[in-house]
């Protein structure tokens, strides 16, 4: 007989109306999910810390979502696979979500066929991005701002970090490498994308490369 998996689902939207949208989306999923909502940071924080959810399906809206208070609540739970489905259009807020540990990210007027290719891909440790995150991604790659920066800025730890990053490694497989509680291993990373003003996995990858670090 086959066991069925049950995936812990948290949503965060100030949007009542949306977050039930999604419900009714995950219904229609060959998965088997547990969900519970947040509306706002305050809701949030402890639910994650009680729930420990698999997923967070966050509208990344810093009026609601504070991004130094979401900072602090996601390091309790550092293996949770972030989906972002978001009306925010603007590039800095874009890319100021992407520091978290973001899985897939979609706007409002995706399809639902994506609603569910992201899930799909967050559970199986995939990235999924709608076009129009692909294009600032993409544009971001094109930013000088790390140009200056070589390994000789870096310490030994954040290198060895980063190289852990590039491999596949994630936050918990990181943190029992090295030793290391999640939070330190949550800290580090973002103290490395915030030095080097990056905002993706895959634009610290390239940076890594260039810099001869991998």
């Amino acid at each position: 007989m086959n066991r069925t998996i049950i995936t812990r689902i948290m949503l965060a939207d100030a949007q009542p109306v949306f977050r039930e949208g999604i419900k009714r989306v995950l219904s229609d999923h060959e998965n088997t999910f547990v969900i519970e909502e947040a509306g706002n940071i305050r809701e949030l924080g402890p639910a994650l810390a009680t729930f420990h959810p698999d997923i967070l399906i966050l509208d990344y809206n810093p009026v609601y979502f504070d991004s130094d208070e979401l900072n602090h609540a996601l390091a309790v739970i550092p293996d949770c696979r972030i989906i972002i489905i978001s009306s925010q259009q603007k590039k800095m807020d874009i890319l100021k979500s992407l520091e978290f540990n973001v899985y897939c990210y979609l706007t409002k007027e995706c399809r639902t066929a994506d609603i569910h290719h992201a899930i799909h891909a967050a559970l199986h440790g995939e990235k999924y991005f709608c076009t129009f995150v692909v294009d600032i991604l993409l544009d971001d790659r094109k930013n000088p701002a790390a140009a200056g920066i070589t390994a000789a800025h870096l310490t030994g730890r954040e290198i060895e970090i980063i190289r852990l990053i590039a491999s596949g490694k994630g936050n918990k497989e990181m943190a029992t490498l090295l030793n290391l509680s999640g939070h330190t291993i949550h800290t580090h990373r973002r103290n490395i994308m915030k030095k080097l003003q990056l905002h993706s996995v895959a634009a610290l990858c390239n940076f890594a490369m260039e810099k001869g670090i991998i």
